[in-house]
């Protein structure tokens, strides 16, 4: 798929088949996640592939999102920032969401480029899903990607967009005029 396309593809899928990706797909996704810059480049997120559907019910219903449970698979994306807060102190937790937010959307994007759907699941039961995943208490979870084919009959599209030209400023706060107009004789 042409980039663009993909871009405009991406939507968060909250119906999913029954037909099931394969797990080098996924993998792949993970990959592509891996490649987000990341602060000072340390490996600080960890993914944990889930395929069992008993477990994905329980994570589902750690989420309180039922189609959750519809997913074939659910990635969830973790990170162990000790090193980030060791070199960048109070800086680290600001960086390590801008990493995570960059490796999930290089995940989402090829996802959608592979034909796959997904959704960006922020809400859970932090207790909960540690006891499912097994996940020790010095490792955040950020974030739950339930993966599959998206519904046959679920015609979800990413919504429009407002306008980025009511909130694209130049120089300085509020500024909408780029450069004043030129004069006579500029080039």
């Amino acid at each position: 798929m042409d980039f663009q396309e993909v871009l405009k593809k991406r939507a968060s899928i909250r119906k999913f088949s029954s037909k099931k990706p394969r797990i080098e797909e996924v993998i792949k996704a993970i990959e592509a996640s891996n490649l987000a810059p990341s602060p000072g480049n340390m490996a600080i997120l960890h993914y944990i592939i889930i395929e069992k559907p008993e477990t994905i019910e329980k994570i589902s219903q750690a989420c309180a999102q039922e189609f959750v449970g519809e997913a074939q698979f659910v990635v969830i994306i973790c990170s162990k920032p000790n090193n980030v807060e060791r070199a960048y102190d109070k800086r680290a937790a600001r960086y390590v969401k801008h990493y995570v937010g960059a490796a999930v959307e290089n995940f989402l994007l090829h996802i959608t480029d592979q034909g796959l759907a997904s959704c960006w699941v922020g809400a859970f039961s932090e207790h909960e899903i540690r006891d499912i995943a097994r996940i020790p208490e010095d490792i955040d979870i950020e974030v739950i990607l339930p993966v599959g084919y998206k519904h046959s009959y679920d015609k979800t599209e990413q919504r429009s967009k407002r306008s980025v030209f009511e909130r694209v400023y130049f120089e300085v706060w509020k500024n909408k005029h780029k450069v004043p107009k030129r004069k006579i004789g500029d080039n």
